[in-house]
């Protein structure tokens, strides 16, 4: 199973629309959104009783996956140059 997502290439456009901003806004406060709630499941993971190297292997993939959702904002915003806010 891949988890690669093809996308067709897309022309960069001089101006940016309106809904384009409002888009790219919701998208980021969403990406952000998640990231808060993937630490926060990491501290409920960390807090739980069982096999120590079970609890480190999926804290770890939790903050894997915090990790790809700041640097998918980070490409978003074209690491932090473009505000949509």
């Amino acid at each position: 199973m891949s988890n690669i997502i093809p996308l067709a290439p897309r022309l960069k456009q001089a101006k940016t629309t309106l809904s384009e901003v409002e888009e790219r806004a919701a998208l980021a406060a969403d990406l952000i959104d998640l990231i808060e709630r993937v630490r926060e499941m990491t501290e409920h993971v960390a807090a739980l009783p069982g096999p120590s190297m079970q609890i480190q292997q999926t804290a770890q993939h939790l903050l894997d996956a915090g990790t790809s959702l700041e640097r998918a904002v980070e490409t978003l915003t074209e690491n932090g140059e473009w505000v949509p806010f």
